[in-house]
């Protein structure tokens, strides 16, 4: 899809050792590469921007604590994400255990209704501004199991194989599951969805 290709930021891999080693140059340039990133993640799966900036929080808090546990010779992203989901769930089954309305678990995969509307005719194609805005709120509108299987792919560009790890799923459901994605965001853009794959003629 168009408008907003992978731009994962990539992390040297001299400073990975370093990294692990609590390096504070590492951690600093860590900070600096993934918080925002993160930050969107989470963003895009919860519906208040403060709870999003408290999970960050939270994910790097147990990103130093957990340095540990991570892999030096590895892209840092998959164990990054693995902890942001992780405490997205964690987020969620408190709020469960209180009894509170929670937002939808990652693994509801159902795909409903997308409140999207119906599509503008040919001829009333938006700019570009204006079909990233609603590629971004036809993702929005994904059931949150499958919208992390989106934004971990297209916005991360990570591999089936790590979002599997990250969700909790094999690679094989990981597959189906985008597969499922693309289909709902191809019925809920209608002649758009030509646009964003193939971008304007």
């Amino acid at each position: 899809m168009s408008g907003e290709p992978s731009t994962a930021p990539v992390f040297p891999a001299e400073m990975r050792v370093r990294l692990a080693r609590r390096d504070p140059a590492a951690l600093a340039l860590f900070f600096d590469a993934f918080f925002d990133r993160v930050y969107a993640y989470l963003r895009r799966l919860v519906a208040d921007e403060h709870l999003a900036e408290d999970l960050t929080q939270d994910v790097f808090l147990q990103a130093h604590r957990a340095l540990a546990s991570y892999d030096p010779a590895r892209d840092p992203r998959p164990w990054l994400f693995t902890i942001a989901t992780n405490k997205l769930r964690d987020h969620w089954r408190a709020r469960a255990a209180r009894g509170e309305n929670r937002e939808a678990s990652l693994d509801q995969e159902e795909l409903g209704a997308l409140a999207l509307g119906l599509p503008p005719p040919p001829d009333q194609l938006p700019s570009s501004e204006e079909l990233v805005t609603r590629v971004r709120a036809a993702i929005q509108a994904l059931p949150e199991g499958l919208r992390a299987t989106v934004l971990l792919r297209v916005y991360e560009g990570l591999s089936f194989e790590d979002i599997g790890r990250i969700l909790e799923r094999n690679e094989v459901a990981t597959r189906k599951r985008y597969s499922r994605a693309l289909g709902a965001l191809r019925d809920a853009l209608g002649e758009l969805w030509k646009q964003s794959v193939e971008g304007p003629r």
